[in-house]
């Protein structure tokens, strides 16, 4: 039986397990917002809405990675665009886009001839296919959004606990809230070839709410969401070595059993 430590030694593994790794700090820390703002259907449509940009990137021939989050990019923007001009409540026209991004994958996926393995790769996800673009791709876009977002974390913060408050104070709060749409965005694609499309928003929402479990303030809702993040990603990489099993299903499976251990461990942040 091949142990872990062999395992360690196949380049393709070294790949799965940073990019592992990176996807546990990302998505945990933007989550957060996600969390806060009540946006887990604006993530999970994202990530759903990805799927016309896979099959359009088929069907044309380009790059998955690319294709996906040009489309994700522009339903975001679409989305709040038509909250802020339609006066709709942002789950009625969050409830559209996702329908009508869904039909015309499905639509675009029944013009391609064949099975196209790669488009299903990412409904699922295929960490053990991660290649050194996707792992710089991936690194790039984990260093420029948290940056983004330290930079501009004070404004954030208030746009999220009180948009009024924040529109007083003199914030530009479409601008902010147009960048965050925008970085769940592409989040939100570049995770989906470790996780999957179906399980990314997991990856977003459970270890921000792990944190949330424990944490007393935001700086430690950051911090542990990431340290849940990376433990979650770590585990359900090495254990689906182990167990022969999905690595993105494992890795939320122990996303979730932290989220289990943190409920009654410790206390929780004001609602």
């Amino acid at each position: 039986m091949t142990t872990i430590s062999e395992f360690l030694t196949y380049p393709f593994i070294q790949r799965a397990l940073f990019a592992s790794l990176m996807v546990g700090i990302l998505c945990p820390f933007v989550g957060n917002f996600v969390l806060l703002r009540r946006m887990s259907f604006f993530s999970d449509a994202i990530s759903h809405s990805a799927f016309a940009g896979l099959a359009a990137g088929a069907l044309l021939g380009v790059d998955l990675s690319i294709s996906s989050m040009v489309v994700a990019i522009m339903i975001a923007l679409m989305i709040a665009f038509m909250s802020e001009k339609s006066g709709l409540s942002h789950d009625t026209v969050i409830g559209v886009a996702f329908s009508g991004a869904i039909a015309t994958g499905m639509l675009i996926l029944g013009m391609l001839k064949g099975y196209r393995a790669e488009v299903f790769n990412y409904l699922f996800g295929d960490i053990l296919a991660v290649s050194k673009t996707d792992l710089v791709l991936l690194m790039a876009v984990s260093v420029l959004t948290i940056a983004l977002i330290i930079v501009f974390l004070k404004p954030l913060l208030q746009l999220t606990f009180n948009r009024d408050l924040a529109r007083v104070d003199g914030i530009n709060v479409r601008l902010f809230e147009y960048m965050l749409f925008v970085i769940i965005a592409i989040v939100v694609t570049v995770s989906l070839k470790i996780v999957g499309l179906i399980l990314v928003t997991s990856m977003l929402i459970v270890p921000a709410a792990s944190a949330r479990n424990m944490a007393k303030s935001m700086k430690g809702l950051l911090a542990l969401s990431c340290l849940f993040g990376m433990i979650s990603g770590i585990t359900g990489m090495l254990g689906s070595l182990y167990l022969n099993t999905s690595s993105g299903p494992t890795i939320v499976l122990c996303s979730i059993g932290i989220f289990f251990i943190t409920l009654f461990a410790g206390p929780r942040m004001n609602n």
